[in-house]
């Protein structure tokens, strides 16, 4: 009986992220969730993918393809005046919805990257839930 080589199924290297967003509080505006790979500053502008959808119901479904196998965080934010950045009150506390992977928060502002990171080597699903605060 001869070896059978090249039939083990090889491990993928690119995969597919689908993030639900749920507890939009409105159908204002587009969320936008990036995907951050360590070597972007997290969480910054400069994401590694980042997509726009609109605000529709009180929840959203984002799909990245082709993400390369390997550790990532997601930041999410619902810009519901269109403005292209996130709002903030008079007391500095952010008035439109985020969101970061793994409901990580930080303790006087954004978390870090290892507290939302989370690997990616397979087809996967993962959910943020957006926070709303100082809409005052």
């Amino acid at each position: 009986m001869g070896l059978m080589l090249g039939m083990v199924p090889s491990k993928k290297e690119e995969v597919t992220l689908t993030v639900t967003v749920d507890n939009l509080r409105n159908e204002n505006g587009y969320i936008a969730v990036a995907l951050h790979n360590g070597e972007t500053e997290f969480p910054g502008t400069e994401a590694f993918m980042t997509k726009y959808v609109e605000a529709e119901g009180g929840s959203v479904e984002v799909v990245f393809e082709n993400v390369p196998v390997g550790e990532y965080a997601l930041a999410v934010m619902h810009d519901e005046n269109g403005n292209e950045e996130m709002d903030f009150n008079s007391y500095g506390m952010p008035t439109e919805g985020y969101g970061f992977s793994n409901d990580a928060m930080g303790e006087q502002g954004p978390p870090d990257f290892d507290d939302a990171s989370f690997d990616v080597d397979e087809d996967m699903d993962t959910a943020v839930t957006l926070m709303y605060l100082g809409g005052f």
